[in-house]
């Protein structure tokens, strides 16, 4: 079986009033199609670039999951038709570095964020 990394993006007026069912119907959606999840977690609450079917928010959802590839299709056919599941990539993960990501995302740390550099000194 291999690995596969998926973003999941929620809508986020069903995620507030039951986190943990959102997060369970991914789970389970991966386990009815004989996959397994590894790590999965909230990765954060953002302004979509461009509403997706009248959201202009989404929460993205990341797990990691190990499934046989040719039930790929129909796990993606069935986030497609789900109503809290606004969008997903799922990519697949190369076997070697699958162990340090799936650690990663274990830990909980949410991706470095950019900032902005502080501004140069001028001259003195």
């Amino acid at each position: 079986m291999a690995v596969y990394e998926g973003m999941f993006i929620l809508d986020p007026s069903k995620y507030s009033r039951d986190p943990a069912g959102s997060a369970q119907q991914i789970n389970d959606l991966i386990a009815q199609f004989g996959g397994t999840v590894l790590a999965a977690r909230l990765w954060d609450e953002r302004k979509l670039a461009y509403p997706i079917n009248g959201h202009k928010k989404g929460v993205y959802w990341l797990t990691y999951f190990k499934m046989p590839g040719g039930q790929l299709t129909a796990l993606e056919r069935q986030c497609e038709i789900s109503d809290d599941i606004i969008r997903k990539l799922v990519l697949k993960i190369d076997d070697r570095i699958a162990d340090a990501l799936v650690q990663h995302a274990l830990a909980g740390e949410a991706a470095p964020r950019r900032t902005a550099a502080p501004a140069a000194a001028g001259p003195a």
